[in-house]
């Protein structure tokens, strides 16, 4: 039965199922995949009743390497992470029956349950109850997911605050209007010298946290390598990031010289594909994070089409603030995050 659940890619077992589900919609239609294969993958993820590791590597990997509609992405992504984030919460405790065997009949029922699905013919969704059997009556430990939800939403005042909380939160609201009093009055004794430096210096302040889509023009940049092997092209592209300025289209100095080599590398090889991804930290909403990032992307793919590029060999893509490479927790990981990479996907002759 692991023979047929997972699927071995470059060392990394995948969930074989979600595979054949985006192979064969894609195999039908040259078409991007639409809402209706978005649900039939969601229902597919969601049956065994957890959001596992092997399916969120599937996941992405499925939506690296297969083009959805954004009906279906959308619909994908915002229900992927509405449900993980309502089984992530821990119960206090959950029922069993007999312990030490629980585990093993919630694999089982996992495992019937995909094994019916696989018969169905087409895509229709497949909905299925199913019960959650636990092993232990303990407390369960909080998942990734729910502390990835509980730092998302720690400044957010939800219905479920207790009172103490509650308390909380207004103190640190009235001392924050306190700092603000004590500011305003200790501003309005110094000099109008000073407090017009002041003004300029937060006007200045305010115009760097503001997000800016404006394209900030780049110098012209020169090629450091010429590629005499198309597998040394190959790990180049896969190797290559280009970061960019915090909430802002501003790339990093190099960016004029990677984005040269990257084109000579592409024109020198017109068989390779090239997917070019773009990313944010954490920092900021969540929807401004994914059109930020999908404006990172759309530059660089201009970029290379100015520089001579076949519109053929690239498409381009933003993924948010959802690929994090480094943790953003530091200013180190979050700079590391704000960038634009590519991915090979297929190589033709």
């Amino acid at each position: 039965m692991a023979d047929s659940y997972y699927r071995t890619i470059s060392g990394k077992q995948y969930d074989n199922e979600l595979l054949e589900i985006a192979e064969k919609a894609t195999k039908r239609s040259k078409a991007p995949i639409g809402k209706n294969i978005a649900k039939t993958l969601f229902d597919a993820i969601k049956d065994g009743g957890d959001y596992t590791d092997v399916e969120k590597r599937t996941v992405k990997y499925i939506r690296d390497n297969f083009k959805f509609s954004p009906e279906a992405d959308e619909y994908l992504r915002s229900e992927i992470r509405k449900w993980a984030a309502k089984i992530s919460v821990p119960a206090a405790k959950k029922k069993t029956t007999t312990k030490g065997t629980t585990k093993k009949e919630s694999t089982v029922k996992r495992n019937s349950s995909r094994s019916a699905k696989s018969s169905f013919e087409g895509f229709t969704p497949y909905h299925e109850n199913y019960e959650v059997v636990d092993s232990s009556q303990d407390e369960v430990a909080p998942t990734p997911e729910y502390n990835e939800l509980v730092a998302l939403n720690k400044f957010q005042i939800t219905p479920k605050q207790n009172r103490i909380g509650r308390i909380i939160l207004l103190s640190l609201i009235l001392i924050f209007f306190i700092v603000l009093i004590v500011f305003g009055i200790r501003s309005c004794n110094r000099s109008s010298k000073s407090t017009e430096n002041t003004n300029q210096n937060t006007n200045v302040s305010s115009e760097e946290n503001n997000r800016s889509l404006d394209r900030v023009p780049l110098s012209e940049g020169k090629a450091s390598d010429q590629f005499e092997s198309q597998a040394r092209a190959i790990r180049y592209i896969n190797d290559l990031q280009i970061r960019f300025i915090k909430q802002s289209m501003q790339t990093e100095d190099l960016a004029a010289d990677k984005i040269v080599t990257l084109a000579e590398a592409l024109k020198s090889y017109p068989g390779i594909h090239v997917r070019v991804k773009g990313h944010t930290c954490f920092i900021g909403e969540m929807d401004e994070n994914k059109i930020l990032s999908d404006e990172r992307a759309k530059f660089i793919y201009d970029e290379l089409v100015k520089h001579g590029v076949n519109t053929s060999q690239i498409d381009y893509r933003g993924f948010g603030e959802t690929a994090e490479i480094e943790s953003n927790s530091t200013e180190a990981g979050r700079i590391k995050n704000r960038r634009v990479d590519f991915t090979v996907l297929s190589v033709t002759e």
